[in-house]
């Protein structure tokens, strides 16, 4: 991906005839077919260098990407220029060498996008001979918020690149669950709600001869556990992208959040009954995995007091609306 970065490009040699393009052409089908759906788009900004042209000068480039545009597919567009130089193809005679190539990206997962492209226009465009037309083809390497760009390119060679990325964290943050819920149903409403949720704890005791345990040394702890629901977020059927009102309170629930610094964050993410209860699961926990990443990476929450949780299909909000159930409830646990 997918959601600007130093990027890099691998190192395929490139001729100048049809028969290169159609292979070029081959590889990226290839890629598209093992891509992975993209999640939230990402636009990308920075420069690099053409490290060597035919004639013995490099040439400084400059980079725009939208990432993960649609289903995994981009787009990116690159402008070389340099001054005070001398080459063949000079036809002005200014000094001024200037190309520039537009084309697809392909996210092929969170932290790797390939791109290609070509000059459609120009003296050095398809209107010209096919075999003066610039091409080139690369890799991007996502560390968010950079990705380093690594290609290649006929009269050029060898690209880099250093891109900042912005709209997309790329290396989901792990929060560590602290322990499953238990309690009442909360309603669907961003204003603040106070929840009491039991835990309970089992504690065995066992004789230090090992046989079953009697059912009657078996005793139960429990410990009152506080937790004021500020909002629920809703989302797609078995997805992770919220549904339109949803993605319009996030704002609002981020305030909240910034407005009380120290409270730690409960989130919980449920599914309708659609699935196995494995299934469901993993999807829950992705759905509030999500929100802590955006809290984390786009507004500086600090992750220690991020708990992230699931329940999957285990507590439906309501039974005659699955929508209802597609969500991610946000406490401030106290």
């Amino acid at each position: 991906m997918n959601d600007t970065i130093l990027s890099t490009e691998f190192s395929l040699p490139l001729d100048q005839s049809p028969q290169a393009m159609k292979k070029i052409l081959c590889i990226l089908s290839f890629l598209f077919s093992a891509s992975i759906l993209a999640q939230t788009p990402a636009v990308e900004i920075g420069g690099g260098l053409a490290l060597k042209h035919t004639e013995g000068f490099y040439i400084p480039r400059y980079t725009v990407s939208g990432i993960n545009l649609f289903r995994g597919l981009g787009m990116y567009t690159t402008y070389e220029q340099r001054n005070d130089v001398v080459f063949v193809d000079d036809f002005n005679g200014d000094g001024n060498y200037q190309r520039y190539t537009v084309g697809p990206t392909l996210t092929l997962n969170q932290n790797l996008y390939a791109f290609a492209g070509l000059s459609p226009l120009g003296p050095y465009g398809l209107t010209h001979s096919f075999g003066k037309v610039r091409k080139e083809i690369g890799l991007g390497l996502v560390f968010n918020p950079i990705t380093l760009r690594l290609g290649y390119s006929n009269w050029v060679g060898t690209t880099v690149g250093v891109h900042y990325r912005f709209g997309q964290s790329s290396t989901p943050i792990s929060f560590q669950s602290k322990g499953a819920v238990r309690g009442r149903k909360s309603s669907p409403s961003a204003l603040p709600e106070r929840e009491v949720i039991t835990r309970v704890d089992t504690i065995v005791v066992r004789e230090e001869v090992i046989k079953e345990v009697p059912v009657e040394v078996i005793k139960e702890v429990e410990k009152p556990l506080e937790l004021t629901q500020i909002a629920v977020l809703y989302f797609e059927f078995n997805s992770t992208t919220y549904t339109r009102e949803s993605q319009l309170l996030l704002e609002e629930v981020v305030k909240t959040i910034k407005a009380n610094p120290s409270e730690d964050i409960v989130l919980i993410g449920h599914t309708d009954e659609v699935g196995t209860d494995a299934y469901n699961y993993t999807l829950g926990l992705n759905r509030a995995q999500k929100l802590a990443n955006f809290l984390v990476n786009r507004h500086g929450v600090n992750s220690s007091l991020i708990e992230v949780r699931s329940e999957g299909l285990k507590r439906p909000f309501a039974n005659d609306d699955p929508n209802k159930n597609r969500r991610v409830v946000v406490y401030f646990k106290r």
